[in-house]
């Protein structure tokens, strides 16, 4: 609350409201997004058992589980890009992946390394989460330009790690429906990615940073 004069006598009040149009969209936009990623997990956590291939079921629901609750806070954009492309792009590289079945478990070195997979994607993921704090989003706006930490190596190590993550799932459970979901996810992934540097290409900060750092997904590859 602060306080100006009337030019006479008396100051005047500017009282800021507590609730705003812009604050109650962005709230409805973490619940949406939060609650998604929550009931993708409905699948998975049927299908729960304890052995190496169940280890690999547990992982993959702390991924979604954690995705799902740090979306309930995040901070307001400063701009954003919505349209048909952004969320057919989004959409895309966000919920193929969660449409894999826990079903024809690998077993030996495949399902170790699957699981080893996954553990390294939540680990990225999950890293790179803490540097970014509350300024994660899924659909393309700028909430500032992060480039510490993992962000000094490839410019989108959260997509990195949840590309990690997918992986190591789909070779838990290598079915052709599994591997067929990843192989289609990959080319969203590169599509919203594009659309999100478009816009932040806008930020001369951002410009910086992107001549500073090659790599948008993989190191030496992408």
């Amino acid at each position: 609350m602060g306080a100006i004069t009337d030019g006479v006598s008396r100051p005047i009040k500017i009282v800021h409201p507590l609730v705003t149009g812009a604050g109650l969209r962005n709230a409805a936009s973490n619940c949406i997004l939060g609650f998604s990623f929550l009931i993708a997990m409905i699948p998975a956590a049927r299908a729960l058992s304890l052995s190496l291939v169940g280890l690999a079921n547990i992982v993959w629901l702390s991924g979604a589980a954690i995705m799902g609750i740090l979306s309930f806070v995040r901070t307001p954009p400063r701009s954003t890009m919505v349209n048909a492309r952004t969320l057919a792009a989004t959409a895309g590289m966000l919920f193929l992946p969660s449409l894999m079945r826990p079903v024809g478990g690998s077993s030996g070195g495949v399902a170790l390394c699957g699981v080893a997979l996954e553990l390294l994607g939540i680990a990225l993921t999950q890293v790179a989460r803490v540097y970014m704090g509350r300024s994660f989003g899924i659909l393309p706006a700028n909430r500032g330009v992060v480039s510490k930490g993992p962000f000094s190596l490839i410019r989108h190590p959260i997509y990195f790690g949840w590309l990690i993550l997918s992986l190591g799932y789909a070779m838990s459970y290598p079915t052709a429906r599994n591997i067929l979901l990843i192989a289609i996810t990959l080319p969203f992934m590169v599509w919203r990615i594009e659309q999100e540097e478009t816009h932040l290409s806008e930020d001369p900060e951002y410009c910086t940073y992107e001549r500073r750092v090659r790599f948008r997904l993989w190191p030496g590859v992408i």
